[in-house]
């Protein structure tokens, strides 16, 4: 046990201080023994156990014949005997500690028990083979306490639990008992005497497994004494008192292994068994506790045999019980009385089963009646079987109603009773309702109205309604509509009180009287349906879930589709835990008939408090969708729940891989409708009062959806799913146009949107990158031109706010100046991707007119944004080179334009401008080479180093255009296209080589 409580004082429990008081087994009362006679180490004879033991006495001498390894065997033996014992020791004391714990733990005492019976077990064996007893007072020591453990239980009921009391009690039993049998060595050479007193506590470990309902274990234990049986049946001294010890403890024996069989159905030996209990040797010499317990026995077998339709059994069984307590007991108690008229009354019954058969059996059972009245003349079950057969032989009305009157104006009222005399009342009403109604208003005005308790008045007053309705059927006398109604009325109410105050089993009885009445009339289907959804609740407030399912069956047969039935279907699901099921008879709740909006929040409220996550998010999605259908639910404040569904929603992201995409879906949905809603909202407050003091209510949902889809979307972005990018856009987008219903528009939100709106449009434009559906690319790249336009148009804004300081001013111009060059980028990649090439061209001429880029866009543009839009360009094979050819000539305008020139950029991108150009018109092209070797003659007198092989590359292309002139006898333009090539060589390292080659 995990939280132990500390037990030092156990020993002064009251417990432990009546071990030894007068009704407790002494190990001195139960054998004797002497000791041991050391030259005969095989034979234990019986002493005083309260000798003082020396462990030099119990030494064994060995013959002379006997081998070492015979003596070492032995000792190996006796050493794991002492083992066993400490082993037996702990156990008992760790048992004894644990029933004096705050907390019983019933189940590990029973374990440490079987754990003690079979180290028993395995000592007796060793010490049988062994023939070594000197141990034997330890184990009867120990088995002594366990034994009087037992009878403290009994009595003072320590074992908590009703569950594992009765079992314990009879575990502690056995398992005292095997100690004590093998402290006794019954299996050897047991003393007579000795064996009389363990057969007589063998029989109590057999009663006290009958009592918890292990006939099984009862069977064993007591079969498992047969030796203990065949030692007593040889006792041959006959004296008054060793007769009665063997006669009471062999009648004992023999009753309970006839019940344990007879309950393990093994009629054959159960018969054998009372039979020899029943033998005159036996019967002239015991007491008249002993016959109370033959009798006893012979009524549970008769009883039970009745039960099970083993009729002519039960019969022999009761007439044994019933001739035990006529010719063997004189005096008779309450008990007795109690037992002799049951045995009486099931007697006369089964005579009645079997008169069908053989009329004279009604003789036999008016014989049994008439003495069951002799001994209790108000016996309510003995006069209605007398009742019975009065109406089976030839049937005398007058004679009947006597005794019918008789009974019910004499019979003792008990919870038993009342119910036969109810039946009885019903009983009579097939044949005579008049007869039936006068003896029941005996019960109630003289019988009941003295006892006083109202739940007897109770359900006589019921059982009258039922004798009234069959007279109605049977006669054919229509009783007026008011008088039922107020008959229902009154049955409806007493339902309703019993209900208020919780009696709940009352409650549906009224119901069900109630019902009944109505059940009859098929066009009142509406108070019937009412009638069962109670009953339904009572049930449920019962926790009889299977009778509350039922209940509400039998409401559908009249009402079919009420939203009422199916929201106690709901509840019974909840109980059950079916969620699925649950879900199902929620949304058939919010489309049945006369469905009301608290029957959603309630339902709503359980799954909360039940903590049902996916029936609450049901739940608060039919809320929703009610309120947007323009459906009042009183007390739900729209906003709220939308937070609830996505703050429940989002967390459940965590779950299935397969419903990520649906749960983001719905996050975004939820948005949408509280976008919709606060739209809504606020036109309405604007209609009334334009106050921004009116709206500060409405500014907290605002505040709350906004930043909530904000840190969502980007949530959105991280999370390894297909499809998650274009959820997280339109968050995005979401969170902007929560932005736009701001009543006041400050620079903080200014920024908040034009963050917004940049986000979404790398998050498009990323999309468009990976689409490969050419439609959906086109409108992502659209749509990203369209947020451009936006930003565009909210810089503008921006630009116009005035700012309070000059760090303001400086920190807002960085950002946006950051931005915006990505913007123009994100811009020319989208119009490149949709083949825009005159906007891009007239874009591109603009800025070439004004020879500065940074004309062009108010501040200063990086040349690698001009290069990545080179590069673009230069990827897209449809792209015209006049497009390429400008883009290069800004580009190259943008290096050149640094304080510092990146020589080496220059000449790569300059290269291209050369390539293009003569793509487009190679006579054209020759101005850039002449451009070329300006720029060379330039950088030669800064010191400044181009590129070997970019000149090496234009030499050669120089050269290649003369030979090409040359080749088609063009010498003017050879001889300039080669004395070019030779003007390159003298910025060449190798140049004066190439010049005279």
């Amino acid at each position: 046990m995990s939280n132990k409580l500390d037990n030092d004082n156990i020993n002064d429990s009251p417990f432990f201080l009546n071990i030894n008081n007068s009704k407790v087994f002494n190990a001195q009362n139960l054998v004797t023994r002497t000791s041991v006679d050391t030259t005969q180490n095989t034979k234990r004879t019986l002493g005083s156990p309260t000798s003082t033991i020396n462990s030099g006495e119990f030494a064994l001498s060995l013959q002379s014949n006997d081998s070492p390894d015979k003596q070492s065997n032995l000792q190996a033996i006796i050493s794991r005997l002492r083992k066993l014992i400490e082993v037996i020791s702990a156990l008992v004391k760790d048992i004894h500690e644990k029933l004096y714990k705050e907390l019983l733990d019933a189940r590990s005492i029973l374990n440490s028990l079987n754990e003690i019976q079979r180290n028993v077990e395995k000592f007796s064996n060793l010490q049988q083979t062994a023939q070594y007893f000197e141990l034997a007072d330890e184990i009867d020591e120990l088995g002594v306490g366990i034994w009087n453990t037992s009878i403290a239980l009994k009595t003072s009921g320590v074992a908590r639990g009703p569950d594992n009391n009765d079992e314990m009690i009879a575990l502690f039993r056995q398992v005292g008992f095997v100690m004590i049998q093998t402290g006794a060595g019954a299996s050897v050479n047991t003393e007579i005497k000795t064996a009389v007193k363990l057969l007589s506590l063998a029989n109590k470990v057999g009663k006290a497994w009958l009592d918890c309902g292990r006939s099984d274990k009862a069977d064993e234990i007591l079969r498992s004494a047969n030796a203990l049986e065949d030692t007593v049946l040889s006792w041959q001294e006959k004296s008054a008192k060793e007769l009665q010890s063997r006669s009471t403890a062999l009648v004992v024996y023999y009753a309970y292994r006839a019940e344990a069989a007879w309950k393990l159905t093994n009629s054959h030996v159960a018969n054998l068994m009372i039979q020899q209990a029943t033998e005159k040797e036996y019967l002239n010499h015991i007491t008249i506790k002993e016959i109370d317990i033959l009798c006893q026995v012979c009524f549970t077998v008769g009883h039970q045999a009745s039960r099970e339709g083993k009729v002519n059994e039960a019969i022999k069984w009761l007439r044994k019980c019933h001739e035990l307590i006529s010719d063997r007991i004189s005096q008779i108690n309450p008990e007795r009385t109690k037992i002799l008229t049951s045995t009486l009354n099931i007697l006369a019954t089964c005579y009645l089963k079997i008169s069908v058969h053989d009329e004279s059996n009604l003789d036999l059972a008016e014989n049994a009646i008439n003495a069951c009245l002799e001994e209790d003349p108000g016996n309510v079950l003995a006069t209605s079987l007398k009742l019975k057969i009065i109406k089976q032989r030839n049937f005398d009305p007058v004679s009947f109603e006597e005794v019918y009157i008789q009974l019910m104006r004499t019979g003792q009222v008990t919870k038993e009773s009342l119910k036969v005399l109810l039946n009885v009342a019903h009983t009579v009403s097939e044949f005579n309702v008049m007869m039936a109604l006068k003896g029941m208003d005996i019960l109630i005005e003289e019988k009941l109205s003295d006892i006083r308790k109202i739940e007897f008045i109770e359900k006589a007053i019921v059982a009258k309604f039922h004798i009234l309705g069959n007279f109605e059927q049977r006669h054919g006398v229509v009783i007026g509509h008011k008088t039922k109604a107020a008959c229902q009325l009154i049955l409806w109410q007493k339902g309703d009180q019993n209900y208020a105050i919780h009696q709940y089993d009352r409650a549906k009885k009224w119901y069900a009287v109630a019902y009944k009445s109505l059940a009859a009339n098929q066009a009142d289907g509406r108070n019937a349906a009412i009638l069962q959804r109670k009953i339904a609740l009572c049930h449920l407030e019962d926790h009889a879930l299977a009778d509350a399912t039922e209940a509400i069956r039998q409401a559908q047969l009249h009402e079919n589709n009420s939203a009422a039935n199916f929201y106690i279907l709901f509840h019974i699901a909840m109980e059950k835990r079916q969620i699925a099921q649950a879900i199902q008879h929620l949304h058939e709740m919010c489309k049945g008939d006369e469905f009301h909006g608290n029957m959603l929040t309630m339902a709503a409220h359980e799954a909360y408090q039940k903590g049902y996550k996916a029936v609450l998010v049901e739940a608060l999605k039919e809320i929703l969708e009610k309120h947007e259908k323009g459906e009042d639910i009183a007390n739900v404040d729209i906003f709220v729940l939308l937070r609830c569904l996505i703050r429940m929603t989002y967390n459940s992201l965590s779950g299935d891989e397969m419903e990520k995409a649906s749960l983001m879906d719905y996050i975004c949905g939820y948005f949408e409708i509280a976008l919709n809603l606060i739209k809504s909202t606020e036109n309405e407050r604007n209609k009334i009062d334009d106050s921004i003091q009116q709206k500060k209510p409405l500014l907290k949902d605002l505040e709350w959806f906004f930043k909530t889809a904000w840190n969502m979307g980007l949530e959105f972005c991280q999370i390894a799913q297909e499809g998650s990018e274009m959820f997280s856009i339109q968050l995005f987008d979401i969170a902007y146009k929560f932005l736009n219903e701001y009543p006041e528009e400050t620079l903080e939100h200014i920024n908040r949107k034009r963050l917004c709106i940049f986000t979404s449009l790398c998050g498009r434009l990323f999309l468009s990158r990976q689409q490969k559906s050419i439609s959906q690319k086109k409108d992502l790249l659209q749509q990203v031109l369209s947020s451009v336009d936006q930003y565009k148009k909210l810089k503008k804004t921006l630009g116009k706010r005035k700012r309070s300081t000059l760090d303001d001013i400086q920190e807002n111009k960085s950002v946006a100046q950051s931005d915006m060059i990505l913007i123009i980028l994100f811009e020319f990649e989208a119009k490149v991707k949709l083949g825009l090439w005159d906007e891009l061209l007239t874009a591109l001429d603009a800025s070439i007119s004004l020879k500065n880029a940074a004309e062009a866009y108010d501040f200063d543009v990086p040349p690698r944004i001009f290069e990545r839009m080179a590069e673009l360009l230069i990827s897209e094979n449809e792209c015209p080179s006049t497009v390429i050819f400008s883009t290069l000539q800004i580009l190259l305008n943008s290096i050149t334009k640094r304080k510092q020139v990146d020589i080496e950029q220059f000449s790569r991108w300059f290269r291209m401008l050369i390539i293009t150009s003569m793509v487009k018109d190679r006579q054209a092209s020759a101005q850039y080479f002449d451009q070329a070797l300006d720029i060379l003659s330039q950088e030669c007198s800064k010191q400044k180093k181009y590129p070997e092989e970019e000149i090496q590359w234009l030499m050669v292309n120089a050269w290649n255009y003369g030979i090409d002139y040359y080749s088609v006898n063009d010498f003017v333009n050879a001889k300039k296209w080669c004395e070019t090539a030779i003007a390159f060589c003298r910025f060449m390292e190798n140049g004066l080589l190439y010049e005279e080659e």
